[in-house]
């Protein structure tokens, strides 16, 4: 897939190959995110043989991409040593960060290590910016931030790149515009992460399929908008890979609470090789139902496994926060329990 968005998808040389991992290598934070899934967690750090030991396997499985994210990743004790490790073998590492740890020694590291960065931010309201981190965040800080990644070097759309990572929530989702235009004038890359109704975030704050499709329409700057993610390029997270947790628990994806395995009981090779979960999203195409079965994008795209998860309990059904959703009677009958 051409000119692809490399924050959400990952090109397979081979099927079944474990090309991308994200690890959530902390639930250190300096922040307080209100829509965190992880703030109220205890302070846990990957044990760190393990991840070593994992990245190893997988890399003879194929892997090519890590995401590393937390918590706040630049406070993992061991956030450097891996960052060695993974360039040392040619891995592209991509970070994902509140940016406010990032001064400018630390912002020519990450560039000298050729590290995508991925700055948090869902709005440019000072007082706003506040609230969502939980009274811990200025946005000036990340202002800063943004300055100083571009000194060392970082682009929009070579190596090493960097973007604002924004939550499309709701409450937010009319600031999206302003946002993703500071962006592109800034000469850094955008990327909506859609809302998905897990840990702080409820189905309320989950912006509608018509607002979805307009604000992305606008994106590409007036085309149509065929699949509800950024840029025109589908997520293929489990496709392509995995998450691992500062637990050491496996699962699909960060945003999907279904646990395939654990690091301390067995290998992630054996895990990403036995687990009838995985095998099934290594091929969900074959397996998607109602308006997702029926969308002409199919064969690119299968629409937010979370969001359908978190909503019906099935990692098959319908997307309901793509513009393309469709309702039949089984999932209106679904929705009208589950509410």
């Amino acid at each position: 897939m051409n000119n692809c968005n490399p924050w959400e998808y990952t090109e397979l040389e081979y099927p079944g190959q474990l090309a991308y991992l994200t690890v959530s290598c902390t639930t250190r934070c300096n922040f307080a995110c209100v829509y965190c899934s992880k703030k109220e967690f205890a302070v846990t750090d990957l044990d760190y043989g393990l991840l070593r030991t994992a990245l190893a396997d997988a890399r003879a499985l194929g892997l090519r991409k890590v995401e590393l994210t937390g918590g706040e990743a630049l406070l993992y004790p061991h956030f450097w040593d891996i960052v060695a490790y993974l360039r040392e073998h040619d891995v592209t590492v991509q970070l994902v960060t509140n940016g406010s740890l990032i001064d400018s020694t630390v912002a020519g590291k990450l560039a000298d290590a050729r590290i995508n960065v991925a700055v948090s931010l869902s709005t440019l309201e000072p007082g706003k910016f506040s609230y969502l981190t939980g009274g811990r965040g200025e946005l000036r800080t990340i202002m800063e931030t943004l300055e100083k990644l571009k000194a060392a070097g970082y682009h929009a759309d070579r190596y090493p790149m960097f973007a604002l990572h924004a939550l499309g929530s709701r409450e937010n989702f009319a600031e999206l515009d302003d946002v993703r235009l500071f962006a592109r004038l800034y000469g850094c890359g955008f990327v909506l992460n859609r809302a998905i109704p897990v840990g702080g975030l409820q189905a309320g704050n989950v912006p509608s399929p018509p607002d979805l499709k307009h604000f992305l329409d606008r994106e590409s700057d007036g085309r149509p908008a065929a699949v509800p993610f950024s840029g025109n390029t589908p997520c293929n997270r489990i496709k392509a890979g995995c998450y691992i947790g500062s637990d050491a628990k496996v699962r699909p994806c960060s945003s999907l609470d279904i646990e395939v395995g654990d690091l301390h009981e067995k290998s992630i090779a054996a895990i990403w090789q036995k687990s009838g979960i995985l095998e099934q999203c290594r091929t969900i195409e074959h397996h998607l139902e109602g308006s997702c079965e029926n969308c002409p994008e199919r064969g690119r795209c299968y629409g937010c496994r979370a969001v359908a998860y978190a909503t019906w309990g099935s990692l098959t059904a319908p997307d309901p926060g793509c513009f393309r959703f469709a309702e039949d009677r089984q999932y209106n009958a679904q929705r009208g329990e589950a509410q």
